[in-house]
């Protein structure tokens, strides 16, 4: 009886590893496929800022004549979402934060809205300046966007 249970388990391995070698392959495939979608001066811009992170995707939108190039990308299990002009300049970066990690102002504003649970946030830097873009649940206004300092510029 131990052998059969060794023997499945053997099997059920080994499912495993050609379920999932060619499933790393495919990201290995859109990693290289979405850096090659990039110009040189925006792919040289990222890789310089963040040497150790790997591009999930890539997508470019078309303003009037302007292209911008949006970079998603995971560094030490971190997300990020860059925003490029085609000359390799940061338009905006931002990034996921917890809730535990929002400055005291910003926690402070949720706070005071009494029914307000945070749920998601993301750290928006944009134009040298930062505001916290925050999902919240328990009140009929659910975006909340503030500044460092704790001042609500929107909250809807």
């Amino acid at each position: 009886m131990p052998t059969m249970i060794r023997e499945a388990v053997a099997r059920a391995v080994a499912v495993a590893v050609v379920v999932t070698a060619p499933s790393a392959a495919v990201l290995a495939q859109s990693s290289a496929s979405a850096t090659s979608r990039l110009p040189a001066p925006v792919l040289n811009a990222f890789q310089q800022a963040y040497p150790g992170a790997v591009i999930a995707s890539v997508a470019n939108q078309k303003e009037g004549s302007r292209t911008t190039y949006r970079v998603e990308s995971t560094d030490k299990g971190r997300t990020r979402i860059l925003t490029y002009e085609a000359s390799g300049s940061v338009i905006q970066l931002a990034e996921p934060v917890a809730e535990k990690d929002l400055p005291a102002p910003v926690a402070a504003a949720v706070r005071s809205h009494r029914r307000a649970i945070y749920v998601s946030g993301l750290k928006v830097t944009r134009g040298g300046g930062t505001e916290y873009q925050l999902t919240l649940r328990g009140s009929r206004k659910t975006a909340m966007v503030v500044k460092p300092d704790g001042t609500v510029l929107s909250f809807q």
